[in-house]
């Protein structure tokens, strides 16, 4: 009974301390549930009140804002029949119907940048979409804020470091169709003492994300009418100066950009948001680095500054430049676009060494490449120590064109050898270029018109216009232009006489590259090429008649002195009057060419090709051109053209570049 007892007053005991410590914690999560009531009855009515001070100033349709979430009407990007956004990730939008709904799309934001702190702080919407924070907190009266640390942001941006934004200009690239009118980069510049040289910053890229395994064909067509997504990227500049410049040994042209500090603020923050894995649908012709880039640079303005064309059929590079060269800075002392940088190709720089060499020189390093002479002998000791460093920088220059050009491992070890030589010599004061290289946005801009009078002796006088998209012919001015290349796509012609009109050539495109050996180094010499494709006339003698024809070819060009250039080629060709492939001929046809400009401003070229049908309609027939052109300023030239195709037509044209 005792024992009992006992049990059982302890029992009692246990059973009251349960009760102590359910009452106690309950009591806790009371007090947590009425607390987390009160944080989201709270949240709820500052989201209400911002959302009251945005509805009356109608925040959703401020041109920021649909800047902000790349909103377009009908026609104004391709692919766009209804007022929706250009982004296709749907990460990108906090509301159900972000993307056609930029009204849903504000309130959803204005809750979101309200919500409690998160431990994956970089995630949170106030760092994520810190450019709509920025700008929604400047125009609405935000309540008092807990700090938010956005690590990945602060660091990527380094704004109190950050110096201008500069834009890269990356020459063409005949060798790729996808980068023939050249790509822009966007670099952010800073001020850091250890990280801030040029090589370290980072540099915004926009390009497709392409399929390896897709064959040409299917990557032509996927990149045209939209079969891949486009997205931004950023990474060192070295690594793009490496991949352009070394590797695709093309030119870069840095500009400084002089927007205001807050401007710049505004791009870097919208610079962030689109690197979270964002998405867009890329087109080759429209939606592409040259559109997205400078839909990019348009965030550093409030209002509805563009600075590409809405309705525009195309972009291109090269024309970002130019338009960027006609805003003013905010102080409007001065072009927004800064004084370019020219960031030389390793082709580039090996010319410039050799071309520093007289021609002794010049002999001994071709000997030394050609193995035809050593280090150690008698000829090569002959020289000046000054002389055999000089000759030694441009084999060093040599061997790294070579190594990126065939990627041979004998280069590799033989520059180990030479590089001990060099360093047994002395150092020598670095000697700056005496070329004159001209910066592209002082050449003629890249569209045409044209207004001319034509004379042909079997159907009469006749009126002409024409235009082409783009971009540069070889009769043209080549100041900051691709030097004796043409790069032509969507030249138009339409004659008009005896109250009739017609298309009297519409040619699609027609690239030709004239390579040259000016250093006279074996490596340091290619091939010249051309192709061309579109409807043109089939004899002068016909006013309407045409035909669809496609040529191309290999060639060799050579300069006899400094201000001509003559050329060779022989073409293979296939044209046809029908829709019809048993209607097609082909053929070849030898060409020779050349051009001459006795002074910068005038430029003659003379061009005659012997075609010969060797399936099809068999028929053999000459072509001869004579043009000259004469520059009028950087956007008129007058032409006379002089063609031969059965009989003579000569047209004078007016020209103008915009």
């Amino acid at each position: 009974m005792l024992f009992s007892e006992k049990y059982y007053y302890l029992f009692w005991l246990l059973h009251l301390f349960l009760l102590l410590l359910f009452f106690s914690v309950g009591n806790h999560a009371l007090a947590q549930a009425q607390n987390s009531k009160q944080i989201p009855a709270d949240k709820v009515s500052r989201v209400s009140e911002l959302w009251k001070q945005a509805s009356q100033r109608q925040l959703y349709k401020h041109p920021y804002w649909l800047k902000l979430l790349h909103f377009y009407s009908i026609g104004e990007s391709v692919g766009q029949w209804s007022f929706k956004s250009d982004i296709a990730s749907t990460s990108f939008f906090l509301a159900e119907t972000g993307k056609t709904d930029p009204k849903a799309e504000l309130k959803a934001t204005l809750s979101a940048l309200l919500s409690p702190k998160i431990q994956q702080s970089n995630q949170h919407a106030r760092c994520k979409f810190i450019a709509r924070f920025n700008w929604l907190r400047s125009e609405l009266d935000f309540p008092e804020l807990e700090e938010l640390k956005c690590p990945l942001f602060e660091r990527w941006a380094d704004l109190k470091e950050a110096k201008e934004l500069s834009i890269v200009f990356v020459s063409a690239f005949l060798r790729n169709p996808a980068s023939t009118f050249g790509h822009l980069l966007i670099k952010f510049n800073s001020s850091n003492p250890h990280f801030g040289h040029s090589l370290l910053r980072p540099t915004l890229n926009f390009g497709a994300i392409t399929n390896a395994d897709d064959n040409p064909l299917v990557y032509a067509l996927r990149g045209l009418f939209g079969g891949y997504d486009g997205r931004f990227s950023d990474e060192r500049f070295y690594n793009f100066n490496h991949v352009y410049g070394e590797n695709e040994l093309r030119d870069l042209w840095e500009y400084p950009l002089h927007f205001t500090r807050e401007q710049q603020k505004r791009i870097t923050y919208h610079a962030w948001e689109l690197l979270q894995g964002v998405n867009f649908t890329y087109y080759f012709f429209l939606d592409n680095c040259a559109y997205r880039m400078a839909e990019l640079l348009e965030m550093a303005w409030t209002d509805s500054t563009r600075i590409n064309t809405s309705g525009a059929l195309w972009a291109i590079p090269i024309d970002v430049i130019f338009k960027l060269k006609k805003f003013k800075s905010s102080s409007e002392n001065h072009s927004l676009l800064g004084y370019p940088k020219l960031i030389p190709s390793r082709q580039r720089k090996l010319q410039r060494r050799v071309a520093q060499l007289d021609n002794n020189e010049q002999e001994q390093l071709k000997q030394l490449i050609d193995a035809e002479n050593s280090f150690d002998s008698a000829e090569f000791l002959s020289f000046s120590r000054h002389s055999q460093a000089r000759i030694l920088d441009a084999l060093l220059d040599y061997h790294q064109y070579a190594i990126n050009e065939s990627s041979k491992e004998q280069y590799r070890l033989d520059r180990t050898k030479l590089l001990q030589v060099r360093s047994n010599l002395p150092i020598l004061e670095k000697i700056d270029s005496t070329e004159t290289v001209i910066s592209p946005v002082e050449g003629s801009p890249p569209m045409r018109f044209r207004f001319g009078t034509v004379y042909n002796d079997k159907l009469g006088p006749a009126f002409e216009l024409g235009t082409w998209a783009n971009y540069h012919d070889l009769l043209g001015e080549e100041s900051g232009h691709f030097s004796n290349a043409e790069v032509v796509t969507l030249d138009l012609r339409i004659q008009m006489r005896k109250n009739t009109f017609a298309i009297t050539k519409f040619q699609l495109f027609n690239i030709q590259k004239l390579a040259l050996n000016p250093t006279g180094i074996s490596d340091d010499n290619e091939w010249s090429w051309r192709a061309r494709g579109g409807w043109e006339r089939e004899k002068f003698t016909c006013f309407p008649c045409r035909q669809f024809r496609v040529a191309g070819g290999f060639g060799r060009a050579v300069s006899l002195g400094k201000k001509d250039l003559e050329y060779i080629f022989v073409d293979l060709f296939a044209e046809t009057k029908k829709d019809t492939i048993s209607a097609v001929a082909y053929g070849l046809a030898p060409h020779f060419g050349m051009t001459w400009s006795p002074i910068s401003k005038w430029k003659v070229r003379f061009e005659g090709g012997w075609f010969t049908r060797v399936s099809g309609p068999k028929k053999q027939y000459l072509r001869t051109l004579f043009d000259q052109r004469l520059t009028l300023g950087q956007n008129w030239d007058i032409r006379l053209e002089l063609r031969q195709n059965e009989n003579i037509e000569a047209t004078f044209a007016l020209h103008y570049f915009w």
